[in-house]
């Protein structure tokens, strides 16, 4: 998760629309300002520092400024590329490499007023393109903050489909990050980045959402303690369970219960 509550002052440098682009000229380049690549078809392989992968619709990539992005077209692809900087703001605030935009409908939404805008460079439409890149930010936090088990991407990578099945089954079990991974061949970094890739979050992030699910029915529907929730969400004491609880949902468990039981 990243910050955007301090940006200020969005100000547009470059857009540039490409449709179609066989291959990219140069394999890397650098450039003065923030950059993203924001993919509507094909698929493309990245580095920004340590951030590899491949790109494709749904996924944007960020680099910072000054910072070499090295790129190779794997399909034809269409994208928006964009230069851009701000006022107040280090670049901890915002990702490095690869992000995913679950909304693709809302995505696709963006982009179409991202090319009727394209190479226009009146002070007019790099307002309404910088609202637009800042609308896209705010909705990636707003969905891995709010994202729920009951609306999740459709899952491609077979592995990481298995592996959410396990985890619906012995979400509240002892069962770690490791033990799955370890399941499938994995190490668990391996692991977490196919995870990510294919739902936006990481797994760990999953597994707490299966166990804070359960845990809020249990107590605003039973009587039962603390212990006897985190007991039964899977987790080895109350008090770590409270501390989850807490980061998660802004206020513990028993002032949960006691402001939305009926």
């Amino acid at each position: 998760m990243f910050d955007v509550s301090t940006i200020t002052e969005m100000k547009i440098h470059q857009h540039s629309y490409w449709n179609p682009i066989i291959q990219f000229q140069l394999s890397e380049d650098t450039y003065p300002h923030w950059n993203i690549f924001c993919i509507e078809e094909g698929i493309f392989e990245y580095q920004v520092m340590d951030q590899k992968g491949e790109a494709q619709f749904g996924d944007i990539i960020f680099c910072p400024p000054n910072i070499p992005l090295k790129r190779k077209a794997i399909t034809p692809l269409k994208f928006h590329f964009l230069r851009f900087s701000f006022k107040n703001i280090e670049h901890y605030h915002l990702p490095i490499g690869k992000i995913k935009i679950l909304d693709t409908d809302r995505l696709s939404s963006t982009y179409t007023h991202l090319r009727s805008m394209a190479f226009n460079e009146t002070k007019l439409s790099k307002r309404w393109k910088a609202h637009l890149i800042y609308d896209l930010l705010q909705l990636y936090n707003m969905e891995n903050q709010l994202l729920t088990i009951d609306n999740q991407p459709k899952i491609k990578d077979p592995v990481i489909a298995k592996a959410i099945q396990q985890m619906h089954e012995q979400a509240f079990t002892n069962i770690t990050i490791q033990n799955i991974a370890s399941n499938f061949g994995l190490s668990s970094v391996q692991f977490t980045r196919r995870f990510q890739a294919s739902i936006g979050i990481p797994p760990i992030e999953y597994l707490t959402l299966l166990r804070l699910r359960k845990a809020r029915t249990l107590l605003l529907e039973t009587d039962y303690t603390i212990d006897d929730i985190a007991s039964r969400c899977g987790y080895s004491n109350g008090f770590y369970f409270s501390r989850i609880f807490s980061k998660k949902m802004k206020m513990s468990p028993s002032n949960f219960r006691k402001l939305h039981r009926i």
